[in-house]
């Protein structure tokens, strides 16, 4: 069952990730909402931070055009990999949704978090059965569909409605 907490109370919502099947927190908001100042107090817990847009792009420049979309994936699971971190917060994961990675986010992100704890970013908003990325209209607007049986939490930010 997909948990949402409105309110966080980090140490219990940390412990309710970490017995679940996908330990995944997704702290979902729109640009400045306050994501990554969330991140910030996960950073108490013992998380690595992890600026995935800034690491993940600069590993996709290296590679030839014609093939960024085709190792994009792979690319990600290593970069996450190379942290040798248990606790993983990654911040700016916009980068997932752009062209031409068009990787699907949700399904990448529970499988990391299958053998680590990870708090990430979502810009965008949810509802009882949908995440969404961007607004609509955006060309990399996306709506991602996930189900009871995806067992990850939801932290809204501040002024997500």
């Amino acid at each position: 069952m997909t948990y949402i907490i409105m309110e966080p109370d980090w140490r219990e919502t940390l412990k309710i990730a970490s017995s679940s099947y996908y330990q995944l927190v997704l702290v979902v908001g729109t640009i400045g909402s306050g994501k990554t100042q969330s991140l910030k107090q996960i950073a108490g817990y013992g998380f690595h931070y992890l600026n995935f847009g800034e690491e993940f792009s600069q590993r996709m420049l290296a590679r030839p055009i014609n093939s960024r979309p085709i190792e994009a994936e792979e690319i990600a699971i290593d970069l996450v990999d190379a942290q040798k971190s248990k606790l993983l917060a990654i911040d700016n994961t916009e980068v997932l949704f752009e062209s031409p990675v068009r990787l699907n986010p949700l399904a990448l992100l529970k499988r990391l978090s299958i053998n680590r704890l990870i708090v990430a970013t979502w810009s965008g908003t949810f509802d009882q059965s949908k995440l969404h990325y961007g607004f609509r209209g955006h060309p990399s607007y996306r709506e991602i569909r996930y189900t009871e049986e995806d067992a990850f939490i939801i932290v809204p930010t501040n002024n997500l409605v």
